[in-house]
């Protein structure tokens, strides 16, 4: 697993562990955060573990919780991973805050840690993710953190039964 420990003023990032999952299952399972997440359906702990075990395996994946840094206590998570190519890209395929800690900016500093993190250690230069297209909250947030459309991939993400399509987003760094 790609090893994050990043740590600013007000939130930190690293690695979760399996004692995280029990929250991460609550987020797994809001119907809201159906989109961040891809899961169609409510899930049990031991297919999140199976998740969480199929990451670890990969040296390029990461799963990092964010942490208040005055309580330590885990608002979200933001999972992913380092792309090596010519050129080391940064793919975001998950980001969730809980609800409480919505609209007061720290999907954006965890985001902005990240990116800082990856591009110190691994010389990123690009970040890309992909939205839903129906997600209008997530693209609004996207495009606000100064990412751009990159493409449209029609039909490749099934939630409630339907096919949506995906925004591919990117970001120079």
């Amino acid at each position: 697993m790609y090893i994050i420990n990043a740590k600013s003023e007000d939130i930190y990032l690293m690695d979760i562990n399996p004692a995280n999952l029990k929250y991460m299952l609550q987020w797994y399972n809001d119907e809201e955060f159906r989109y961040a997440t891809g899961v169609d359906g409510d899930i049990e702990i031991y297919q999140l573990a199976q998740m969480y075990n199929i990451a670890k395996q990969g040296e390029n994946h990461f799963w990092a919780g964010v942490f208040i840094t005055s309580t330590s206590e885990m608002i979200g998570i933001i999972r992913g991973q380092i792309k090596k190519t010519y050129q080391a890209s940064l793919w975001i395929n998950t980001l969730i805050i809980d609800k409480p800690y919505q609209n007061k900016r720290y999907g954006t500093k965890a985001v902005n840690l990240l990116i800082n993190y990856a591009k110190l250690k691994n010389n990123v230069s690009r970040v890309y993710i992909a939205v839903s297209e129906q997600n209008t909250g997530g693209c609004k947030f996207w495009t606000s953190m100064g990412f751009e459309h990159f493409r449209r991939i029609n039909n490749c993400i099934r939630l409630g039964g339907e096919s949506l399509n995906a925004i591919i987003m990117y970001k120079l760094v």
